[in-house]
């Protein structure tokens, strides 16, 4: 009839409009306008990521938290010296120490903290006796463990806070030395080898890189391999 408009749903169709069904391959929501293709990728994508970041157990660190100490050799590559001024003498090896705990972060990826000391063999007409040089810091690194039980591979590398200390023949004396802080990294490698329901042994290499600056000598920029064997206890 003229003057009546007929209605369906939320649309005015005014008399005389011919009905129309929706065309097909029309994927807008009905009010919304916007294409249904682009909320199912978004979907889609959201799934694939949930399923690639969540961690799975033959990828994931040693434990929800795991302890570990570490004992070996500090082995000089090069000199300490800094722009040729080689005050600190012949450098040799020593022992190393650490600990530190590892958790997990994302797959195979996790997180270190630890406390280290690396000792290095001073030379006699330096330090007297030839007694050691000592550089303690802490250590903040990434860790990336791979494989399945048994024996898997790792990688770490981090900041890694240096303190050298030292006891040098001044004149007819001896005087203390101890480093203002100093800074650098230690990367490396090894294996992991379960041998225990929670315990492993983990054999590994790294190397490091430093500057050391003192207040009344040159700085010293140790550069080192340490070669030292783990035990990891996970919880």
């Amino acid at each position: 009839m003229p003057g009546v408009s007929r209605f369906y749903g939320t649309r005015e169709i005014p008399s005389g409009e011919p009905n129309k069904a929706p065309a097909v391959g029309d994927s807008s929501s009905p009010g919304t306008g916007e294409p249904m293709d682009l909320r199912i990728f978004l979907m889609a994508g959201l799934l694939t990521s949930t399923l690639v970041l969540a961690p799975t157990p033959a990828l994931t660190q040693e434990g929800s938290f795991a302890f570990q100490i570490r004992g070996g050799s500090a082995i000089p590559v090069l000199g300490f010296r800094s722009q040729n001024q080689g005050w600190e003498g012949e450098t040799g090896q020593g022992a190393s120490l650490s600990m530190g705990f590892t958790l997990p972060l994302l797959g195979p990826l996790g997180g270190y903290l630890g406390f280290s000391q690396h000792r290095f063999g001073c030379d006699e007409t330096v330090c007297p006796g030839g007694r050691d040089w000592v550089s303690t810091g802490f250590d903040v690194a990434l860790r990336l463990l791979l494989g399945f039980e048994g024996v898997r591979p790792w990688l770490q590398a981090g900041l890694h806070t240096q303190r050298m200390e030292g006891r040098l023949l001044a004149g007819q004396g001896v005087e203390s030395l101890s480093s203002q802080g100093g800074s650098g990294f230690e990367a490396g490698g090894g294996v992991l080898v379960q041998v225990g329901e929670r315990m492993s042994v983990s054999p590994g290499l790294r190397y490091g890189k430093g500057n050391v600056p003192f207040s009344s000598r040159p700085s010293l920029r140790p550069r080192y391999l340490v070669l030292d064997m783990g035990l990891v206890v996970g919880f």
